[in-house]
């Protein structure tokens, strides 16, 4: 019995993994060229914000109603559903992209249907993965899934750069389609035991269980003040900011624009590879404090040597962005992977959607407000001394966070055996 319980868990790992992988890839490579599009079209900081706002909102909205879903429906069944409308959203786009009547109110609004789809899907895939996979293995099943997800998003932003400075957007869109139906294909053959609850879905009650689960541990509320409150600060400066830097001040090309990604992908591939050979003994809080400093270091570093007063040419500022790209997103796998591979131990698998949705809901909530705030300042004031300024504030708020932080927010299982 054993023998074949691993025989499938290993199927249904690759399964899983090929399929993200191709998702992953489709979606890297339009993130890059939806962006460019827009800013092509109208060179606005507050369309980029629009933009922004409408995929962070509508995630919003359904990410918790994904969550419990996630915990009460077959969660292969909204796998497979889901990869399959978003691919054939993404075809019915590309035919009004080939028509030449794609515009950009269009688009936002596709950018907002695509996202309402991604909050459904989020948390049920995060279960489900625990599910099929046994605990002993968790760590070299985690770090598979990883390397695909990094081999895709160095890839996707690559493709998505080059298709769409050579032949358009339309042509991202027929690859992503593609590309999420083959991925809902793959996804078809995962052998998964549902396991039906009799009662009735109660949305309000069982989004209470899972706020209640996170708010009666103490570390874990320390931990979502924090990331409302730095998600509120960089989540926009990198989504509206950066990009609005990069193409319309500093007019880096489409494929500079996309190499830049595929920098940060890197840095996070080999920040991965760090913790499993090199880092792995390291204390949480001494990878989480560390990762955090250094990285923040770094980035109030850079938006000081962007500044034009320094009078570097298109090429030195790229190479700055780069290497400043690689090594910031190398320190933040330090900080995410602890905290991350505690909470997959802390949240029990009847919780699991619906918490994992919770905390997405907390860490994302707050970046609409502040990504129409940086999109009205990019048109009134000068974008390096917002990046500047963003950067110093968030440095304060992260001293302050590791000045008073509890020890529980460093461990998870410290919180569960408090609680």
């Amino acid at each position: 019995m054993g023998e074949d319980i691993y025989r499938y868990e290993r199927r249904n790992l690759a399964l899983i993994v090929t399929g993200r992988f191709e998702s992953l890839l489709g979606a890297a490579a339009l993130l890059v060229a939806m962006p460019l599009y827009i800013l092509d079209k109208t060179n606005s900081g507050m369309m980029m914000s629009i933009f922004t706002i409408l995929g962070i909102l509508s995630r919003l909205i359904t990410t918790p109603i994904g969550g419990v879903l996630g915990d009460r429906i077959n969660r292969k069944a909204i796998m497979v559903l889901l990869d399959e409308l978003r691919g054939i959203l993404l075809f019915a786009t590309w035919l009004i992209a080939i028509n030449n009547k794609l515009s950009v109110a269009v688009l936002l609004v596709f950018r907002a249907i695509l996202s309402f789809l991604d909050g459904l899907f989020d948390g049920p895939t995060s279960a489900m993965f625990g599910d099929v996979v046994r605990k002993e293995n968790m760590k070299r099943a985690t770090s598979l899934n990883a390397l695909a997800n990094s081999g895709a998003n160095i890839i996707g932003p690559i493709v998505g750069s080059m298709l769409y400075g050579y032949y358009g957007l339309s042509n991202v869109l027929l690859l992503t389609a593609l590309l999420y139906i083959l991925s809902g294909i793959s996804e078809m053959f995962i052998i998964y035991k549902h396991v039906p609850r009799d009662s009735k879905i109660k949305f309000l009650s069982e989004i209470s269980e899972g706020i209640k689960f996170v708010f009666t541990r103490r570390g874990l509320t320390f931990l979502f003040t924090f990331a409302i409150v730095i998600n509120f600060l960089m989540s926009p400066l990198f989504s509206v900011a950066f990009p609005y830097i990069v193409r319309s001040v500093l007019k880096f090309s489409p494929t500079q624009f996309g190499t830049l990604e595929v920098f940060a992908t890197v840095g996070a591939l080999v920040g991965n590879f760090a913790i499993m050979f090199f880092l792995h003994k390291l204390s949480s809080k001494t990878l989480i404090s560390s990762g955090l400093m250094l990285e923040q270091f770094l980035m109030v570093v850079l938006s000081i040597i962007i500044m034009p007063y320094f009078h570097l040419d298109n090429i030195a500022i790229y190479i700055v962005f780069a290497v400043v790209i690689f090594t910031t997103t190398f320190l933040n796998v330090l900080v995410n992977v602890p905290i991350i591979s505690n909470l997959q131990i802390l949240v029990p698998s009847q919780l699991r959607s619906r918490v994992f949705s919770i905390l997405t809901l907390f860490a994302m909530g707050s970046t609409p407000i502040s990504s129409a705030l940086y999109g009205y300042l990019l048109d009134k004031v000068n974008p390096f001394w917002l990046f500047f300024a963003v950067n110093v504030i968030s440095t304060v708020v992260i001293i302050a966070f590791l000045l008073n932080a509890p020890e529980d927010a460093y461990d998870p299982n410290l919180a569960n055996h408090e609680a």
